[in-house]
């Protein structure tokens, strides 16, 4: 068949770190064409994937990244530059706000990698985060018949490579405990451990994207988001390392409990040595008696690590991307983020369902509280029938133990679902949230991660007040 020759990328297209660059003018070398979403953990999956090809083959080969939304609040642009610089790959972003480029290319799932030649002909696609062996293989053929034909090196733009600079950077987990907060501070790959001030009283994690075990000051996380507190270990979604982390509290002691770096399946049974196991994006923890539940983002599924067993266990839903309620084996969940349990009961947000589900511990059951689609969102109040959320990413039991508070990260809002009325009501803020992403409850107090803003907040529910805290400044 004759070469297919790329469509050039439309005018449209927002160019976020550099000027506006057409394909044209980057002939003379292989390039990938990378087709991305912000909110979808396969997405991040396959960015952090690329940051080692494209240190190999910096000088003989290009990568774009176009992000494509899904929800309205990605539409701006604002939400994908953060996620890009999270995950180490740096290179040119655009965002395809109008889902131009994605129409001319015929995208048809998040993440889709295209292969151009270097006469700049599309030459290979690669859908999903499991790709990489395939991708790599063809780049490097690529690469290889071009040094022959012409050798040289692939001049990049320059990219705007600053980052916020604030104290923060998209804090994405909370903890309250009767007298400490802990922060992950996301972006910045490390843990603190504030007053409920947000006084800082201990940094744990060298703040460098990394996955080191050791003492506070040597510790490496990458992209930590929720944790959990048992007795005196805090344990440590460490999303990016696709592992669980465990902090001694008191000497500030950092350990991996569970995952070998990688995303991958997990394997059911005993686990003999911490890092025997994959897990696939960790992102939400709770605890249900000495069980730890784990929700798996880029695994769509809910596990459990029993700690006194060492044993690693299922609880529901069968891996795949979708909405079903059912059994464990017929269930199937939407990039599951947050979860809380109370007794036999667990709550957890399927964030690209923009939907609440809660899970029967005993027997895995799983039913959809609110929700009405993977394509259904937007901000509306009331019952399951009628209410709407977008792309949630935080929850939190209230203290009385009667409802939740839930992080409405794509409204900006934060809603609350009181468990005897069955509906869902949005909560009147002083001042409004850009991309709130954890939550943490005690007492009367309501702490908010707003990652859009790069802050910790204080709500009083009794009073309706709400407080910056200057966490780290």
């Amino acid at each position: 068949p004759r070469p297919r020759l790329a469509p050039e990328l439309d005018a449209s297209l927002n160019w976020l770190n550099t000027p506006p660059l057409r394909l044209a003018a980057l002939r003379g070398h292989p390039l990938l064409l990378v087709f991305w979403n912000a909110g979808s953990a396969h997405c991040l999956n396959l960015l952090q994937a690329l940051v080692p090809l494209q240190a190999r083959y910096r000088e003989t080969a290009h990568v774009l990244a176009v992000h494509v939304p899904k929800f309205d609040y990605e539409r701006d642009g604002a939400v994908a530059l953060p996620a890009l610089r999270h995950s180490g790959l740096a290179v040119p972003l655009a965002n395809d706000g109008d889902w131009a480029a994605w129409q001319h290319y015929e995208i048809g799932a998040w993440p889709t990698v295209v292969l151009l030649d270097p006469e700049g002909n599309e030459c290979g696609r690669f859908v999903g985060d499991r790709e990489l062996e395939a991708l790599h293989a063809a780049l490097e053929a690529q690469v290889d018949a071009n040094f022959l034909r012409s050798p040289g090196v692939a001049e990049m733009p320059r990219l705007d490579a600053a980052g916020e600079g604030s104290a923060l950077d998209s804090p994405a987990g909370l903890l309250a405990t009767p007298s400490r907060l802990y922060v992950a501070d996301t972006g910045h790959h490390r843990i603190l451990e504030c007053t409920h001030e947000g006084r800082v009283l201990r940094r744990i994690g060298t703040g460098n994207r990394d996955f080191v075990d050791g003492l506070a000051d040597i510790a490496g996380f990458n992209a930590p988001t929720a944790m959990v507190l048992l007795q005196d270990r805090l344990y440590v979604a460490d999303s990016g390392n696709h592992a669980i982390r465990r902090i001694n509290v008191r000497t500030g002691e950092v350990e991996t409990l569970l995952g070998n770096g990688r995303c991958g399946d997990p394997v059911p049974g005993i686990v003999q040595q911490p890092r025997d196991t994959a897990l696939d994006r960790p992102r939400g923890l709770a605890f249900a008696g000495n069980a730890l539940l784990i929700t798996m983002a880029s695994g769509h599924q809910l596990w459990a690590f029993e700690l006194g067993r060492n044993e690693l266990r299922r609880v529901a839903g069968q891996g795949s991307l979708g909405e079903e309620d059912g059994g464990p084996d017929e269930a199937r969940f939407a990039q599951p983020s947050a979860i809380v349990a109370q007794g036999d009961l667990a709550w957890v947000l399927d964030a690209s369902a923009s939907a609440l589900r809660q899970v029967r511990l005993s027997d895995g059951t799983v039913r959809t509280l609110f929700g009405r689609g993977l394509f259904e969102f937007g901000l509306k109040d009331g019952g399951s029938r009628t209410a709407l959320m977008q792309h949630p990413g935080g929850l939190a039991l209230a203290a009385d133990g009667l409802g939740l508070w839930i992080a409405d990260t794509g409204n900006g809002v934060l809603r609350r679902h009181v468990f005897r009325h069955h509906v869902l009501s949005t909560v009147e803020l002083p001042m409004p949230l850009r991309r709130p992403l954890a939550l943490a409850a005690h007492e009367d107090s309501l702490w908010i991660a707003d990652a859009g803003s790069h802050l910790v907040w204080r709500f009083d529910s009794g009073s309706g007040e709400l407080r910056r805290l200057a966490v780290g400044e």
